[in-house]
């Protein structure tokens, strides 16, 4: 009977068994979960990390850039200023010797130039005179051929009214007879407005023919 208290069951062993193994499984699950975390921390921590170190390196470089750019400027500036002071003492040193060749070079130019600027304005002055007189006398031709056209024109009219006025005697002379009868006060009439009209019209050319001669003999 004590014999058999001492005995294990084997359905409890077994239990106890996959007790301890699920405790076992947990613990490995708790420890696999808790090494993600920490890979999970460690990515991010890298990234930043990373990022870090890549604004540092972009920062180092923009440094070197911008020693690089002043040293650049400082020698660049110390050179300008050497530069400078040799134009300088260049000139201090011929300076005097620059401005009197200059102002013999002027003086030679302005010798060089004067008789030549005396003998171009000359030659435009006569150019001028004589384009001047030629336009003058161009005009006055004009003028005479424009007064002589007119003259030729108040003359052939003065003829052609005088033909007209002696056809119009003649028709004044045959219409008078054979209208004697009836028309006679109205033709008469209109005869004496008309002469007295034609009398106007050759009166006024007379004028204009006289107008023109002495502009004629004016010009």
């Amino acid at each position: 009977m004590s014999r058999a208290s001492y005995t294990t069951d084997p359905i409890e062993a077994a239990e106890d068994d996959i007790a301890g193994s699920k405790d076992l499984i947990a613990s490995v699950a708790d420890e696999i979960n808790q090494h993600q975390r920490w890979l999970e921390n460690y990515r991010v921590a890298e990234k930043e990390r990373a990022r870090r170190l890549k604004r540092q390196e972009l920062m180092y470089q923009l440094e070197l850039r911008r020693r690089r750019t002043i040293r650049s400027l400082r020698r660049f500036s110390l050179a300008s200023l050497r530069l400078a002071r040799r134009i300088a003492s260049f000139l201090l040193r011929n300076g005097t010797a620059l401005v009197v060749a200059l102002g013999q070079l002027l003086v030679r130019g302005a010798a060089w130039a004067a008789p030549r600027v005396r003998a171009l304005a000359l030659t435009l002055w006569r150019w001028s005179v004589a384009a001047s007189a030629w336009t003058w006398l161009m005009a006055r031709v004009l003028a005479r051929t424009l007064v002589r056209a007119a003259h030729a024109f108040v003359r052939g009219a003065s003829i052609g009214f005088s033909w007209m006025a002696a056809q119009y005697r003649l028709l004044d002379l045959a219409l008078g007879r054979l209208l004697a009868a009836g028309w006679s006060w109205t033709w008469r009439t209109a005869v004496v407005l008309a002469r007295a009209l034609f009398k106007a019209a050759s009166l006024s050319f007379s004028w204009i023919a006289a107008q023109s001669r002495a502009l004629d003999l004016a010009l």
